[in-house]
C-alpha cells in the first residue's frame, strides 16, 4: 500500500484531486503513535483520530481536509487496475501494561471510501495508470471498513509480522453480515 497525499479544490461545485507527490506514514511513531500520544495514551479502551486529526498532525495545524485529502493506493504496482480510497477515520483500541504504558498491539478499524477504482487496464502502459492516478475528479463510494493491527512499542508500532499489513476489505454488505457478531 502507498500512502499519499492529495490536493482537494472544488471545481464548478465538484471535487477535484491532485496528487502532490508527498506520502504519509500511520505507522512506527508517526501519525497513529502521535494522535494516541495527544490523546493522553488510552489503554484498554477505544479511540478515535478523525481524518482532521490526522491532517492537523501531518501538518502541524496548517491544512485541514477542505485543502488537502489522504488517499491510499491499495495496489500500487497493479498494471491492471487503479484502487484508490481515502481515509476518513480511525477507530482504535489499545492492549498493553496501563501502568507502564507497554504497549502490546493496537486493532484499528479505517473508514475508508473509493475515490477512483478501475478495472480492466492492462492495455495501458505503467505510465498511463500512472498518469489516472495523478489529476481525477473522485467518484465517492459509500463508506467501508478495513481491520488491521500495529505491534507495540517495543516494535515501534508497525504493521503485522515483518512489517506486512494483514487485511481484508469490507463493504457496507459484508460489513452488515459481520456486525451481528461485534
Amino acid at each position: 500500500m502507498a500512502f499519499l497525499i492529495y490536493k482537494r479544490k472544488v471545481v464548478r461545485g465538484k471535487d477535484s484531486l491532485l496528487f502532490t507527490g508527498e506520502h504519509f506514514s500511520l505507522a512506527g511513531y508517526n501519525l497513529i503513535y502521535n494522535c494516541w500520544h495527544n490523546q493522553n495514551k488510552p489503554m484498554h479502551k477505544g479511540w478515535h483520530i478523525s481524518q482532521d486529526e490526522l491532517i492537523a498532525e501531518r501538518t502541524k495545524n496548517k491544512i485541514n481536509s477542505d485543502t488537502i485529502r489522504l488517499i491510499i493506493d491499495f495496489d500500487p504496482y497493479s498494471s491492471a487496475r487503479i484502487g484508490l480510497i481515502e481515509l476518513m477515520d480511525i477507530y482504535a483500541y489499545t492492549f498493553g501494561d496501563s501502568s507502564t504504558n507497554e504497549v502490546s498491539w493496537t486493532l484499528l478499524m479505517l473508514k475508508i471510501r473509493n475515490v477512483r477504482y478501475k478495472e480492466g487496464l492492462s492495455k495501458y502502459s505503467q505510465t498511463r495508470i500512472q498518469q489516472l492516478k495523478k489529476s481525477f475528479t473522485p467518484k465517492y463510494g459509500d463508506p467501508s471498513i478495513e481491520f488491521l493491527y500495529l505491534n507495540g512499542s517495543e516494535k515501534g508500532w508497525n504493521w503485522g509480522k515483518s512489517g506486512r499489513t494483514n487485511a481484508a476489505f469490507l463493504t457496507p454488505e459484508v460489513r452488515d453480515y459481520f456486525r451481528q457478531y461485534f
